[in-house]
């Protein structure tokens, strides 16, 4: 079985004929990606209110406590969820796991993964895609694992 993660297919075409490469982006779990402002932005909690209570009561008291700073100081509030850790991360590791927002499962393909800095693991990764590409023609695909391999949503082609 495949690691849990995102994969990234690099298809080549060279002098030799078409080879492939599925290049996984392996998490070091250094909670690094773990903020507030990622967390806000990683969609929906993944439980149920009935079977995840006491997740989904941190989850309301956060938003009533966001709304209220938020109507207090807009610029406080946008320097506080920037600034702070998920609150569901636990040292370097996440508590609702197995329940967590999909964004933070597909992490590094999301609109935060990308750009998040500090995380030696993307850097690695960046840099591993980077010299396998490097002066090739190649076409990139993402995948994400559980169970099976299911494509996502880039494709793109370089050279």
């Amino acid at each position: 079985m495949l690691v849990e993660t995102f994969y990234v297919h690099l298809k080549f075409q060279d002098r030799s004929g078409d080879w492939s490469i599925n290049l996984p982006f392996l998490c070091n779990k250094c909670g690094i990606c773990c903020t507030l402002e990622d967390f806000l932005n990683a969609g929906e909690i993944q439980g149920s209110p009935e079977s995840d209570s006491g997740v989904y009561a941190k989850f309301k008291a956060l938003t009533v406590e966001l709304g209220r700073l938020f109507e207090r100081d807009e610029k406080l509030y946008e320097q506080h969820i920037a600034g702070a850790r998920c609150p569901f991360q636990k040292g370097s590791i996440c508590s609702i796991y197995a329940i967590r927002p999909k964004g933070c499962s597909q992490f590094p393909n999301t609109p935060f993964g990308m750009l998040s800095e500090d995380c030696k693991a993307l850097d690695r990764f960046k840099k591993q895609k980077s010299i396998l590409k490097r002066g090739r023609a190649v076409e990139e695909t993402g995948y994400f694992t559980e169970d099976i391999i299911v494509p996502v949503s880039f494709s793109k082609k370089t050279i």
